[in-house]
């Protein structure tokens, strides 16, 4: 893994485009980059008013932005070229699994419709430059970020997921990014094979971090139950999920994407998460968020036995990462605990609007890792 100074020597006034930058990763991202001295650049949806992205003010700190919909070509294929970057990372996405049901054909469409988008951008910026006869076609490395949940899952406890397996996500926002990764593979094969920038993707393990408002996730559904005073309900407490710290990820997503821009034959689909002792059920993640969250008044964990749901839900999924460990020297450097611990102390600061010292605490966690 590079160095905080490597990165820098990367970084320092390059321009990234961050598709989804006005996410909850995005957010963290664009704060990690503004550390390392990127230009930042952002294509995405405007954000939600209670967001980290609004709460930090962290339009501030973008060189340029574009607020508009993934699934809209000609706004991004433009943005790409007026931007004209060196690096681009593509996180915009429908994320949450209980609103691909509601949605479906709009899962499809951002996750999939979306990928070809900023692709298809890409090949056509390619063919206007080399038509041309011009090298100034900035573009050294893309990189797409999926999901752990890409992989046909059949519950088996004792199984961590590795890079070769079958694609095949049960749900639609799973299998939608299975099919980004796909698409992410036919472009690189078909029209990217001998360009200069190289191509990966990286199937995260699930987030977490102080300021994410999303329904229907768990650390985020536990700072409502604070919040509001409820009982904090747990619908599946023996289900297993990758956790980790959302800083984690997005350190070895900028390691991916710099190396893999020098060395091609480092280009690839990585799985990005957690050690498998770090795999912890969900009744495990509750108990340590409240142990680390600082309150008078904690809320009362019900954990219900694993129930039928509408909808379907696998109830064990780990990420082998000894790919990733092998080709970027990947550590994990916080493990689950020690990552909550810091998800309820920034938590604390978020839900009191305490927006210089959450900024700053970010900013020093991300100084402590580097």
């Amino acid at each position: 893994m590079l160095n905080k100074n490597e990165l820098i020597n990367f970084l320092k006034n390059k321009k990234v485009l961050i598709t989804g930058h006005t996410g909850f990763k995005g957010a963290y991202l664009c704060i990690l980059l503004d550390l390392l001295g990127a230009k930042i650049y952002g294509y995405a949806l405007k954000e939600e008013s209670n967001s980290l992205f609004d709460m930090l003010n962290l339009r501030d700190i973008l060189s340029g932005e574009c607020i508009a919909d993934i699934r809209d070509y000609d706004k991004l294929y433009s943005f790409v070229k007026n931007v004209n970057p060196d690096y681009i990372i593509h996180m915009a996405a429908q994320p949450l699994v209980i609103d691909s049901y509601k949605e479906p054909k709009y899962t499809y469409e951002v996750n999939v419709i979306g990928t070809v988008n900023i692709l298809e951008a890409i090949r056509q910026l390619q063919n206007e430059y080399n038509y041309k006869n011009i090298n100034d076609f900035n573009l050294l490395s893309f990189l797409n970020v999926t999901t752990d949940k890409v992989y046909e899952n059949n519950d088996l406890n004792d199984y961590a997921f590795r890079e070769d397996d079958k694609l095949c996500g049960y749900d639609p926002y799973a299998n939608s990014k299975s099919c980004s990764e796909l698409v992410t593979y036919s472009y690189k094969k078909s029209f990217f094979a001998d360009s200069q920038f190289s191509i990966s993707t990286a199937r995260a393990g699930n987030v977490i971090g102080a300021g994410d408002i999303s329904e229907n996730r768990i650390i985020p559904d536990c700072n409502r139950a604070i919040i509001e005073n409820k009982n904090m309900i747990i619908r599946n407490k023996n289900s297993i999920r990758p956790y980790q710290y959302v800083l984690e990820p997005l350190i070895t997503y900028l390691n991916i994407l710099l190396i893999s821009s020098v060395d091609k034959n480092k280009s690839g689909s990585y799985n990005v998460g957690p050690d498998v002792i770090d795999c912890v059920n969900t009744e495990t993640v509750v108990n340590l968020y409240f142990k680390y969250y600082e309150a008078d008044n904690k809320p009362k964990v019900i954990a219900e036995s694993d129930t039928q749901s509408d909808f379907h839900e696998s109830k064990f999924l780990r990420l082998d990462n000894s790919l990733v460990k092998k080709v970027f020297d990947f550590k994990t450097i916080y493990n689950i605990e020690e990552g909550l611990e810091i998800t309820a102390k920034g938590y604390k600061l978020f839900n009191e609007n305490n927006k210089t010292e959450l900024l700053q605490y970010i900013q020093n966690t991300i100084e402590n890792m580097l």
